[in-house]
């Protein structure tokens, strides 16, 4: 040590070693601030979902809860006093043949109008991608049947379902056979199979603008790349075009699937369930609620 000035250390410190130590509280500072900024974030979603979840809540978690607590009741319109029966009103579907009748009605609605919905949807899909004369226009026609009410929809079938001045058996005695006055409406048989039909017209168009907007992202470089390839029109669309539009298939099925289980007017208005229990579904059985049971939530005649 040299006169009243300070020790120089016994070795000298690396340059490295005390830029990292001058860089440590400024990366703890620098996560504090990262987290604190990730917590303020998640406060500003909640805020911003917050009506969202509280209109939910109000508008279906509430009613559906509520509809659940009186099921285990037999409360209805003329008898708003509730009174617990517990699984009894469950008992009494399961044990009905109306019930189940209900039920693979449904089924083969809610299964058949989704199926062909997407098929005849992407099939008119592929056809209105491709350029020809007259495209806007085909577009626009083939639409006309989604922007249509469903109300007018389900007159205009139920017009052209018309056993006498239909324009079906018009069609079918115009093709060549005698006097074809077939009730489809009317028919335990045909019902069903018609107001699938007029529903899948009804719905196509839907499926159809979907999967033609996902087709117009898809790459032509692929399919070009596919059809040098020696792939034929099946395997570019198999390996090709529905891998890429899958995401927009699977929400389409998905809204067509919901929307036609929770359908109503059409085949309210066509047939209200019948003839018999042939046509009911769901919705259409459970319209009469309120005044009164379905037909299979009603308990067995005693004696």
């Amino acid at each position: 040590m040299q006169g009243g000035g300070a020790a120089s250390p016994p070795f000298p410190i690396p340059e490295a070693s005390r830029v990292a130590d001058t860089a440590r509280p400024l990366k703890r500072t620098t996560a504090a601030r990262a987290t604190r900024r990730q917590w303020s974030d998640a406060y500003l979603a909640y805020f911003l979902i917050a009506p969202t979840l509280l209109l939910i809540c109000v508008l279906i978690v509430l009613p559906l809860a509520e509809a659940v607590g009186l099921s285990f009741t037999d409360k209805l319109f003329i008898n708003p006093t509730p009174r617990w029966v517990g699984l009894r009103n469950y008992l009494t579907a399961l044990q009905s043949d109306v019930f189940w009748q209900v039920v693979l009605n449904s089924v083969l609605w809610a299964g058949l109008v989704v199926v062909f919905q997407f098929l005849l949807g992407l099939s008119a899909a592929l056809l209105l991608n491709r350029r020809f004369y007259g495209q806007s226009a085909a577009r626009a026609l083939v639409i006309l049947p989604w922007v249509t009410p469903g109300v007018v929809a389900a007159l205009l079938w139920k017009l052209l379902y018309d056993p006498y001045i239909g324009g079906v058996n018009g069609l079918i005695h115009f093709l060549g056979v005698p006097d074809p006055w077939i009730p489809w409406l009317a028919s335990p048989n045909l019902a069903l199979g018609a107001v699938i039909f007029a529903a899948i017209w009804k719905g196509s168009p839907f499926s159809m603008v979907m999967y033609l907007a996902a087709l117009q992202g898809v790459s032509q470089d692929s399919i070009e790349a596919a059809r040098i390839d020696g792939a034929n029109g099946w395997d570019r669309l198999r390996h090709v075009i529905l891998p890429e539009i899958m995401p927009t298939v699977r929400i389409t099925v998905l809204l067509t699937a919901v929307w036609t289980f929770n359908y109503f007017d059409l085949i309210y208005i066509l047939t209200r369930g019948g003839p018999g229990e042939r046509t009911e579904i769901f919705p259409t059985s459970c319209i009469g609620c309120s005044s009164s049971r379905p037909s299979w939530a009603r308990p067995p005649r005693s004696g």
